[in-house]
């Protein structure tokens, strides 16, 4: 059974930073995909950032996955002039 059929959530993507992951799945909401973060609750608690502990998940349907991939990449680089 694959993970399409099984309705199961999808790894988008992992990062290590809870701020960056809150700001991921919030640019992915406005972008009106379902998303949620996933982490142990120990990490949070303790502050621990080690051997895994401060891993964040993103995690979306697996229908919004490939959307998810193009809502997050960047567009634009910024020129650098003023």
């Amino acid at each position: 059974m694959s993970s399409d059929s099984s309705g199961a959530p999808a790894l988008l993507t992992r990062v290590y930073d809870p701020v960056e992951a809150e700001i991921i799945v919030a640019k992915l909401r406005s972008a009106g995909i379902t998303a949620f973060c996933k982490h142990e609750a120990a990490s949070v608690v303790y502050g621990l950032t080690v051997d895994g502990w401060g891993q964040q998940d993103i995690m979306v349907r697996p229908e919004d996955l490939e959307v998810a991939r193009i809502a997050l990449e960047v567009t634009e680089e910024p020129d650098g002039e003023e």
